[in-house]
């Protein structure tokens, strides 16, 4: 049932289908569907419905559905040192990225592009998405949040990166009102938020501090074409450096969402430290099993790691993770990936 939050009354059926007739299987799908189950008059019916959630398509994903499984294979079976990491086969997976990054994981442009090979139709495609989130708004929000929505669902791609202060989104409107239109995105999927974390055990989102964060949007596609950025620039050496390295820290959150376990909405989180003198901020902050790990994001070849070791030395982490557009290497305690190996990081971990 496609947009089923079109009629919550489905929604509750469910309980029946599980009760009645649980030799039919029955999923239920719909853009902003937590925007229906807020509805006070609402009732989940709990216990007869599992929840499961589902994002674009990881470049793992792209792989596969663009004939080049082949290369999937390869990276699921590599392993340190990576001695014998082929150029041509860096290359090729760069130039793939570089084409991930400006369709992005939409289902529905990647179907126009791998017909057609057309980028002008798959961007057309993205600015109709975009535009039909827009529209949804108004059919969950009431008319007085409705504004508000609108400027922050504008304004988050251009601040993928950046430390969240409201003033940015828009200064004459009040804290309040952006606060609570972002919370109805985040609810809705729409936006993740990257909270910062003290990373001194786990669980990690018992060690966070909700006035410090960054946001993540829903896709890299359509975080590009929101910001104007023409699909051409794909074919360009540079692109990944665009907007100081906010495209590849948008698609980092968004492929470790994408291969986080499916049947809870995992949070994404950051470091900083702000003292006078030493200050210092990595990226994102991962745990696999009951390990810690800095993870930081390199847009550009090379670059200082000033953060990452001073984290090292803090927190006494195994060692730390950098993706950036080189091949894989480990030394001195720094597993050095490509971004398109974001998938291979808990196996090889």
């Amino acid at each position: 049932m496609d947009e089923i939050q079109e009629c919550p009354q489905a929604i509750s059926s469910l309980r029946y289908f599980k009760e009645k007739a649980p030799h039919i299987p029955v999923i239920g799908a719909g853009s902003l569907l937590e925007f229906a189950l807020q509805e006070t008059a609402f009732k989940m019916p709990v216990g007869r419905v599992q929840v499961l959630y589902l994002y674009p398509l990881s470049f793992s994903e792209f792989l596969t559905a663009s004939g080049t499984q082949n290369l999937r294979d390869f990276l699921s079976e590599i392993k340190p040192p990576f001695e014998s990491f082929d150029n041509a086969i860096h290359n090729k997976l760069i130039e793939l990225l570089r084409l991930y990054l400006v369709l992005g994981g939409m289902p529905a442009v990647l179907k126009e592009y791998f017909s057609s090979k057309n980028l002008l139709n798959c961007q057309n495609i993205q600015t109709a998405l975009l535009q039909t989130y827009r529209s949804d708004f108004g059919k969950y929000a009431k008319l007085s949040q409705h504004k508000f929505l609108q400027k922050v669902f504008d304004s988050a791609p251009r601040l993928i990166g950046q430390r969240i202060k409201y003033s940015n989104i828009d200064s004459n409107d009040k804290s309040r009102d952006l606060k609570n239109a972002l919370e109805l995105l985040i609810l809705a999927g729409v936006i993740t938020p990257i909270y910062a974390s003290s990373a001194s055990g786990l669980p990690l989102p018992a060690t966070i501090n909700e006035r410090k964060f960054k946001l993540n949007f829903l896709d890299t596609g359509l975080m590009q074409n929101a910001c104007g950025l023409q699909a051409e620039l794909g074919t360009t050496n540079d692109f990944i450096q665009i907007n100081s390295g906010a495209v590849a820290e948008q698609f980092v959150g968004q492929e470790l969402k994408a291969y986080s376990p499916a049947n809870k909405n995992s949070d994404l989180f950051f470091w900083t430290r702000e003292e006078r003198g030493s200050s210092a901020e990595i990226d994102f902050i991962i745990n696999i099993g009951s390990d810690i790990f800095p993870l930081e994001v390199k847009s550009a070849k090379g670059g200082r790691l000033k953060s990452l070791k001073m984290f090292l030395e803090n927190k006494k982490s195994k060692f730390g993770i950098k993706v950036s557009q080189e091949k894989p290497s480990f030394h001195d305690k720094l597993l050095s990936l490509p971004l398109y190996m974001i998938e291979q990081i808990t196996r090889i971990a």
